[in-house]
């Protein structure tokens, strides 16, 4: 009888409490302690084994996954933003998704390969590292936008946040909502709400 290995055990159950719709999740705690034991152990393991090799015979792997890291992003972007018609930030996120790579799909193969006895190369875990920061860049810059796209031009401090509020009839506010939607919504975090009003001083207005 063979048994199969906990992580990948772990792994099958949140495909399935997925799959299911199911509310089940670790406390946040201690899903962070688990990540950040999770790339310790994976980057302590590889610089370990990257100190054993000399760096001129890895370098052309790194370089290599280093350009896939910024080219599948790249790739990827314009699918899903014109294509698959995503906003911006939505599909800067999935590129980069797809540019990096899955620390926890990672340790899922190697544990598996571990049990079937598959010899893995000592340094997978840093080209892990190489794969995953570009991809993460490139889609920060791919959120933002060029230029002047996503960032405040004005006296404003950098971490201050706006409210205007316009009060005036229907027909205008759906005027001014539809013009925000169309030139905005895609480079800037914006929340837009309509309400009705009651003016206690129209006299004012």
């Amino acid at each position: 009888m063979t048994v199969i290995d906990p992580i990948i055990l772990f792994f099958l159950l949140g495909v399935f409490a997925v799959l299911l719709r199911s509310e089940l999740r670790l406390p946040a705690a201690a899903y962070d302690l688990m990540s950040m034991v999770l790339l310790l152990a994976i980057g302590m393991k590889g610089g370990v084994e990257l100190a054993r090799q000399p760096f001129s015979d890895l370098a052309p792997q790194v370089f290599t996954v280093m350009a896939m890291g910024f080219a599948l992003p790249l790739v990827a972007y314009p699918v899903l933003r014109y294509a698959g018609r995503f906003q911006r930030a939505d599909a800067a996120s999935i590129a980069a998704h797809y540019g990096s790579v899955s620390v926890g799909t990672y340790a899922v193969a190697v544990a598996n390969f571990a049990s079937r006895q598959v010899a893995v190369e000592a340094h997978m875990p840093l080209l892990l590292a190489v794969l995953e920061i570009p991809a993460i860049l490139v889609g920060i810059l791919l959120a933002r936008g060029k230029g002047s796209r996503g960032v405040r031009n004005s006296a404003w401090d950098a971490s201050s946040n706006v409210r205007i509020e316009v009060v005036c009839d229907a027909a205008t506010a759906d005027i001014i909502a539809a013009r925000l939607r169309a030139h905005y919504y895609d480079n800037y975090a914006m929340i837009l709400f309509l309400t009705d009003v009651v003016v206690l001083r129209p006299e004012k207005f």
